[in-house]
């Protein structure tokens, strides 16, 4: 694993600080990676670069929106794809919901747990591909990502990531920055029998999706 500089950084939610050791520079981050990698493989690779490090628009909109709404993780069975960081994961958690945070990029259990630890947090964390499927991970009341719309195939793979591990009743929340391929991912949303609201804010909005009666 590449040591990537580091600083930290606080959010304050639902009366709790939040400490979030986030990668210092993402340029110098790849920079680093690419020394490291050499010819030998692509630095921009799902698996290998380190977006995750980032605290995304999306990822404080999420954790923002959790806060506000409490009632929709306290007591429940949340899972978050593509946790990077953590962060809504965290504030999931401080809320109540029994949370299992997920990622499929080998280096984010290492920053994952360590902003546990900053932030005197315990949640179960599993590295899995959630586009691959995972028949063991089990159901959720709540599944929940932000800012993984970024590649056109990701519109179809995350409308059947965010669905296959719902609960009946259950609840989708995703948030997203207005990537382009975010109206085809409405639209499956809409195929796949989900009615979608979207929430305010700035930089990103939530989208709450649950299955329509109809």
């Amino acid at each position: 694993m590449v040591s990537y500089p580091t600083l930290t950084v606080q959010r304050r939610l639902a009366e709790k600080v939040f400490v979030l050791e986030v990668i210092r520079d993402l340029d110098e981050a790849i920079d680093l990676l690419c020394a490291e990698l050499g010819d030998t493989a692509d630095p921009f690779a799902e698996d290998l670069c380190p977006y995750f490090g980032i605290l995304w628009p999306a990822a404080e909109a999420l954790a923002t929106h959790l806060a506000e709404n409490p009632e929709l993780v306290l007591g429940k069975d949340v899972l978050e794809l593509g946790c990077g960081l953590g962060f809504p994961a965290m504030v999931a958690s401080h809320l109540g919901g029994r949370v299992l945070a997920t990622d499929f990029h080998p280096d984010v259990e290492f920053y994952f747990q360590r902003n546990c630890r900053h932030s005197s947090q315990q949640i179960a964390y599993r590295r899995f591909n959630w586009r691959e499927g995972a028949e063991d991970v089990g159901l959720f009341d709540v599944v929940m990502g932000s800012d993984i719309l970024y590649e056109s195939k990701h519109a179809h793979e995350v409308v059947e990531g965010l669905t296959r591990f719902l609960r009946p009743g259950g609840v989708i929340l995703l948030a997203d920055p207005g990537r382009a391929y975010l109206g085809k991912f409405l639209e499956g949303m809409k195929s796949a029998g989900f009615e979608g609201k979207m929430g305010p804010g700035t930089g990103a909005q939530v989208h709450t999706f649950r299955r329509s009666s109809t």
